[in-house]
């Protein structure tokens, strides 16, 4: 049986909580807001909680998201959907499995570090549960969105596009770091495989050619970010 999990509505307004996450959190909260949806985000990071209330212009709760005090204070019992994005898997299945069981929460997405893990969630009742190196290891196949360069892969996140792109010798991204690229808003990369080798970007991370990038942005802005990688020097 397929699984979907569709975050965006047109006909209604859901409520969503994000809790955890840097980057992430950074840019699912960019592109919720722009679909009007209810947010409730918690971070246990109080300099990235700051920083995400200053640019989004959204209240964040500086606390443990996997605190039950926490998520009482916060109000979200019968939301739609809770996205759990903090680095321990331990601590985003007991996040899930409180939403739901504590909260009626209808929906649980969870960041998996370890791709091992993902059935492990749902088989514990978690809807979605997302790994870069699993879906990688599971998409990489997909048909090809430009003459090779890039693959399609398939999300449970509606308005969400995964592209892997291969950087080339005379792309403009080649030798470059990500701090000097300095990509647009609402696009990012969520992960650099390089040969045998799944690394999590940072700003001083270098892009070499051959290069695999996942590039995550809205699905209206795919094509812009394929284009963006097609440059060459």
């Amino acid at each position: 049986r397929q699984r979907q999990m569709c975050i965006r509505d047109r006909n209604k307004t859901m409520k969503i909580v994000i809790a955890g996450g840097q980057s992430k959190a950074d840019f699912l909260i960019e592109m919720f807001k722009k679909e009007h949806h209810k947010l409730v985000v918690i971070n246990d990071s109080l300099s990235y909680g700051t920083y995400l209330a200053k640019k989004h212009k959204v209240d964040v709760i500086i606390n443990d998201p996997t605190s039950k005090f926490v998520l009482e204070e916060a109000q979200i019992e019968n939301f739609d959907v809770l996205v759990a994005l903090l680095p321990n898997d331990a601590d985003n299945l007991a996040l899930c499995q409180i939403a739901k069981s504590v909260f009626s929460v209808k929906k649980t997405v969870a960041s998996v570090s370890d791709p091992r893990n993902v059935q492990y969630f749902r088989m514990m009742g978690v809807d979605t549960a997302i790994s870069a190196t699993y879906m990688i290891s599971k998409y990489i196949e997909k048909a090809s969105v430009l003459e090779g360069i890039a693959r399609s892969i398939v999300t449970e996140f509606e308005a969400l596009a995964i592209t892997t792109i291969t950087i080339e010798k005379n792309s403009i991204m080649a030798d470059k770091s990500l701090a000097v690229i300095n990509l647009p808003s609402g696009i990012s990369i969520g992960a650099v495989m390089r040969e045998n080798d799944v690394i999590v970007p940072r700003g001083s991370t270098v892009l070499y050619p051959g290069d695999k990038v996942l590039v995550i942005s809205s699905s209206k802005q795919q094509q812009d970010a394929i284009d963006l990688f097609a440059q060459t020097k």
